[in-house]
C-alpha cells in the first residue's frame, strides 16, 4: 500500500478471518402510487367530518311568523269613491233643478210634466188658462219674410186669472231649437169662461222652422 501524502510504501496483509461472508438483506419494495379508484375509495378527512356533522341531528329552531296585516281592498275603495262622487253630482243636479225650477220650465216647457210626476212642481204658471188654435202663416211684408202667429187663450177656471207673458219657440221637424221670442196680449186678465185672441210676428224666421210652440213664461218682453 502507498500513502498518498508521504509516498511511503508498506505491505498490508488481510485479516485472519478473511475471506468473510456477508449476507445482505433485500430492501422492502416501495408501495405503489395510489390509483384513481383507490383515491376515490379513500374518504377525505374533511369529507368524513362533514358527513359526521350531517349525520348528527341539527338543532331544531321554530320561527314564529309575523302577524299578517289586513290587506287593503283598493278596488273596493276606488269603487266606493266613484259611487260617492256620482251621488254628490246627482244631488247637486237635483238641488239645482229644484231651486231653478222656473228657469228650467221657461227654457224647456216639457220639464213641467217631469216636475209634476215627481211631486215637486211649483204652481203652474198660467194655471187655469188654455192656449189653443195656434196657426202660423209665412208672409212677405215690405220685402221681408215674416211669420205671423195667431192663437187663442181661454180661461177655464172659476175665477179671474192674470195672463202672463207668452213665449213662442220655433223648432225643426226633429224638435231642435231654432229661435224664440217673448210677447204679451193687450188684455192682462181674463174672466171665467172668457176667450181672447192674440197675434204675434217674427221677421226673417229660419227656413228650417217647421214646428211652433207657445207657452206662458216669466221672461220679460224683449229678453
Amino acid at each position: 500500500m502507498r500513502c498518498t501524502k508521504c509516498k511511503n510504501v508498506w505491505l498490508q496483509t488481510p485479516p485472519d478471518d478473511m475471506p468473510r461472508r456477508v449476507d445482505l438483506t433485500e430492501p422492502e419494495p416501495a408501495p405503489p402510487p395510489p390509483t384513481a379508484s383507490s383515491a376515490a375509495a379513500a374518504p377525505d378527512a374533511s369529507v368524513v367530518a362533514a358527513a359526521s356533522a350531517a349525520a348528527s341531528p341539527p338543532e331544531e329552531r321554530v320561527a314564529i311568523p309575523p302577524r299578517p296585516r289586513p290587506a287593503t281592498r283598493k278596488g273596493m275603495s276606488a269603487g266606493l269613491g266613484i259611487l260617492i262622487l256620482l251621488l254628490v253630482i246627482i244631488g247637486l243636479a237635483a238641488a239645482a233643478g229644484y231651486f231653478f225650477q222656473k228657469q228650467v220650465v221657461a227654457s224647456w216647457p216639457d220639464a213641467r210634466e217631469i216636475y209634476a210626476a215627481l211631486g215637486i212642481a211649483n204652481p203652474v204658471l198660467g194655471k187655469g188658462l188654455e192656449i189653443s188654435n195656434i196657426t202660423m202663416v209665412s208672409q212677405t211684408i215690405d220685402g221681408q219674410p215674416v211669420l205671423v202667429v195667431h192663437g187663442e187663450i181661454f180661461n177655464k177656471g172659476q175665477a179671474g186669472i192674470a195672463v202672463p207673458n207668452l213665449l213662442a219657440t220655433l223648432r225643426t221637424q226633429q224638435r231642435q231649437w231654432l229661435f224664440d221670442w217673448v210677447f204679451k196680449i193687450e188684455k192682462p186678465q181674463l174672466a171665467p169662461g172668457e176667450t181672447v185672441t192674440f197675434t204675434t210676428t217674427a221677421k226673417n224666421p229660419p227656413k228650417e222652422a217647421k214646428l211652433l210652440e207657445v207657452t206662458f213664461t216669466e221672461k220679460a218682453v224683449g229678453s
